[in-house]
């Protein structure tokens, strides 16, 4: 109304509104265009076995896209240092035995490597003595000295 009442011409109104209407079809198109009757399968690309997968799944009217599972970014970015094995804290570890099939498990709230120590001190202690409770030692130390000459792996 305002522009009418500045004297804008009505062939400017007219021409604004037809560009509105194709805009808005235009639009109408494009969404039921892009909107698939099924959601997108994104499979890892594998050679020979993604074309195949891929031409199976469009005889279901399954769009499929396939993406490379190993990128140079994946290869080359790191955001975090790799943390060493004896530095890691709370964790639940597992110490085989050397000489049979029996393992130990056990959980700690300190550094791995810590802990792994004081399991190799006390198997190279090898106490002929029987302990009480309060002076107990691991089930790994005990399977150690139970069965003689038997090493932390």
């Amino acid at each position: 109304m305002a522009l009418r009442a500045c004297g804008y011409p009505e062939w400017s109104f007219s021409k604004v509104r037809q560009q509105m209407e194709l805009t808005r079809d235009k639009k109408k198109t494009r969404l039921q265009r892009d909107s698939p009757k099924r959601p997108l399968i994104v499979i890892p690309y594998v050679q020979n076995v993604s074309g195949s997968i891929a031409r199976i799944m469009r005889k279901y009217d399954a769009p499929v896209a396939m993406k490379p599972y190993k990128t140079l970014k994946n290869v080359l970015v790191h955001p975090k240092d790799k943390q060493n094995k004896e530095e890691i804290t709370e964790c639940v570890y597992k110490v085989p035995c050397a000489n049979c099939d029996k393992t130990y498990v056990g959980e700690t709230g300190r550094k791995f490597g810590v802990r792994l120590q004081e399991h190799r001190t006390e198997v190279e202690a090898k106490p002929t003595r029987t302990f009480t409770r309060s002076q107990r030692v691991s089930s790994l130390s005990e399977h150690n000295m139970a069965q003689e000459n038997h090493m932390i792996n």
